[in-house]
């Protein structure tokens, strides 16, 4: 960086021009060094604020995990959720055939899934019609 000074000319509104004036009597500083100055703090400013931040990956990396095994239980819970959906529409689908028996499954339907997967043990294989009135 060389120390010869290089001299700079700038016009400024005539409001700031008044308020560098009268802070160089407030101060006894010239308004060039008034000037220099803010011009010195605003280019270490600038240069601060655009230097590439350093970026503590270890501790970002955590992070990210800590939110991955958030989301993931979150996923779960919502997984059981569709789960118990799918239990109450086989239910209510059941109820619906023997109410009214010409209703068919949709084979996109989230019951006609169900009724693939062989892992539900919870669930009688009849259905209770004792509640129902006696139609004969």
């Amino acid at each position: 960086m060389s120390l010869e000074n290089t001299k700079i000319e700038t016009t400024v509104p005539q409001e700031w021009a008044d308020q560098l004036g009268e802070l160089s009597l407030e101060t006894g500083r010239t308004v060039e060094e008034l000037v220099q100055e803010a011009l010195g703090q605003y280019l270490a400013r600038i240069k601060t604020a655009f230097a590439p931040a350093s970026i503590d990956l270890e501790a970002s990396n955590i992070e990210i995990q800590k939110e991955l095994s958030i989301l993931k239980q979150k996923v779960q819970s919502l997984e059981q959720l569709l789960n118990q959906v799918a239990k109450l529409e086989a239910k209510i689908f059941s109820l619906e055939k023997i109410v009214s028996p010409e209703l068919s499954i949709p084979p996109n339907s989230t019951f006609a899934q169900l009724l693939t997967n062989d892992e539900d043990y919870d669930e009688p294989d009849e259905i209770m019609t004792d509640f129902l009135p006696d139609s004969r």
